[in-house]
């Protein structure tokens, strides 16, 4: 009777501690999640069947009980706030090209493009594609508008307009 009873309990400790690394460690479903329940479907089909009908009632019902507490004090304990990121995202995603930036205008790119890069039109800034690399200042013309960004090339001395 001892005996059984301490199988239950570490069946049902290693369940516990099995679903905790599976909700907090391990991303997607994996093994552990699969053996915690493993382990928790062996602790009370054992405690029915060895102990009897009481004792795997009361198993099932501290096993939910159980899981849910740990869970909880995991959630409330300081380790997940000491593994937690805690740093502020201060970028911004691309907003649309202005309206005064049109095919044909000519700029010189700021950055790189390769093939992505910052390029200068009139006087605004505007992240700006190539079809193929373009290195820092170098004279620039629109090719196409897109929302985000603008599409340029490379102005060449013999189709210059």
């Amino acid at each position: 009777m001892i005996i059984d009873s301490i199988i239950v309990v570490v069946l049902l400790a290693l369940a516990i501690l099995l679903i905790i690394l599976e909700l907090f460690f391990l991303p997607g479903l994996s093994i552990a999640g699969f053996v915690s329940l493993l382990f928790y479907g062996v602790a009370i089909y054992y405690s029915f069947v060895h102990i009897g009908t009481v004792a795997g009632v009361i198993t099932l019902v501290v096993a939910v009980l159980a899981t849910i507490f740990f869970i909880w004090y995991f959630m409330r304990s300081r380790t997940l706030d000491k593994m937690s990121l805690h740093t502020n995202i201060e970028s911004t995603a691309p907003t649309e090209v202005a309206d005064s930036v049109k095919v044909g205008d000519c700029g010189v790119t700021l950055s790189r493009l390769n093939p992505m890069g910052k390029v200068l039109i009139g006087d605004e800034t505007v992240e700006a594609r190539a079809y193929d690399f373009i290195e820092e200042a170098v004279s620039v013309r629109v090719v196409k508008v897109e929302r985000t960004t603008i599409v340029v090339e490379p102005v060449n001395e013999n189709n210059n307009q």
